[in-house]
């Protein structure tokens, strides 16, 4: 049944429950790093003095590839599962962005029930006969924009929590690459990796994980800008 032909008259023929449960969902809750293969969290190329700063592309895996074959890169990783775990930005994000989460659901669930404690009631003075039909038809045309509402409301909410952890990420990346360049400073490093489970990386030696080096500045900077 579409949301169309859904009518609260039909339902109630029927006896169907016009609005399921809410449902919101938002897709990764603070996953930026997670991404489905090889993540370079960043990326520095020198050619003499000339640096570039820029995403992997094309071009960037043929230099990587180049200078993996040559032994002239060095080159770390950090662990994002990791990272995301125990970077406290990126846990702060999640809880907020879980707890707008559920204040949406526990809002729409309560404009669910009314409209359906509504329908049930309508329902009752049409079984019983004891509802006139002038009133029965603009209770219906009422109740049919209450639901009509209710599927729009679930979609503002979807879309707001969408905007919310697209914010977060950007928000998140910043300050990830941000304080990469700064530790890459003195660290001297071509390529910063993200290293996960399931990407491209399929085995790294754990003499190139910074992991626990770049958590520590991630946590120190971010309480001392709190």
């Amino acid at each position: 049944m579409t949301k169309e032909n859904s009518t609260p008259e039909a339902n109630a023929t029927s006896g169907e429950k016009p609005v399921k449960s809410s449902g919101i969902k938002t897709p990764t809750i603070i996953n930026l790093v997670l991404l489905a293969g090889l993540v370079v969290l960043y990326v520095l190329y020198f050619t003499g003095t000339e640096r570039v700063d820029e995403p992997v592309g094309e071009q960037q895996e043929e230099i990587i590839a180049e200078k993996v074959s040559d032994a002239t890169a060095a080159i770390a990783y950090v662990n994002s599962e990791r990272l995301m775990d125990d970077y406290q930005l990126a846990v702060k994000m999640r809880e907020e962005l879980e707890e707008e989460q559920h204040r949406l659901e526990r809002e729409l669930t309560r404009r669910q029930r009314a409209f359906q404690t509504d329908l049930e009631e309508f329902q009752r003075g049409i079984s019983a006969g004891t509802l006139p039909m002038d009133q029965a038809q603009m209770k219906e045309q009422e109740l049919m924009q209450m639901q009509q509402e209710l599927y729009q409301l679930s979609d503002t909410y979807r879309d707001r929590l969408n905007r919310k952890e697209m914010e977060m990420n950007r928000e998140l990346m910043d300050e990830i690459t941000g304080y990469l360049e700064q530790y890459n400073q003195r660290a001297g490093y071509d390529f910063i990796l993200g290293f996960a489970r399931g990407g491209g990386i399929l085995f790294a030696k754990e003499k190139h994980d910074i992991t626990d080096e770049v958590l520590t500045g991630l946590n120190e900077a971010y309480e001392a800008s709190r």
